[in-house]
């Protein structure tokens, strides 16, 4: 299962189905092409019964209301006075993409060192997280104010 599967209620359930267009729903998802997800999943001809349809969509929609709140919490950071809480994530976002260059700089040039599987892996997952939270939340708002 891909990590952008993972990261939805929707993309696990999509995977518990084996649902063959579940990186592309949930891709379209996070995103903010939410027309586009239900659209994929409304689709009759997608393989899916009307009971996963419905369920998915049910789904669907808590996944949306979560990061609607994510942004709505991110916005009022942003309404704060304090500059760490405007600050946060994009600092979160560079600390993060630059220790995983650090790591491939290690990796690619030096035989001595050696990064444990464990701390790769989250490394990756907190990178993916803060990627598909920041750059997805963007996709999101931008819905929100079309969609208005």
């Amino acid at each position: 299962m891909s990590d952008k599967k993972k990261k939805t209620k929707l993309g696990r359930f999509l995977a518990s189905i084996n649902f063959g267009k579940a990186a592309d729903v949930v891709g379209k998802l996070i995103s903010g092409n939410i027309p586009g997800a239900i659209a994929a999943i409304s689709d009759k001809d997608n393989g899916l019964s009307e009971e996963e349809r419905a369920y998915a969509l049910q789904v669907m929609k808590l996944d949306i209301e979560e990061m609607e709140s994510v942004t709505e919490r991110w916005s009022s950071d942003m309404a704060s006075d304090s500059w760490l809480s405007k600050n946060v994530r994009p600092m979160s976002l560079i600390f993060l993409t630059i220790s995983t260059m650090v790591l491939i700089y290690l990796d690619s040039f030096s035989e001595n060192i050696e990064v444990g599987e464990e701390w790769i892996e989250l490394l990756k997952s907190l990178l993916l997280g803060v990627y598909i939270a920041y750059f997805g939340s963007r996709g999101i708002e931008k819905y929100r104010t079309i969609s208005k």
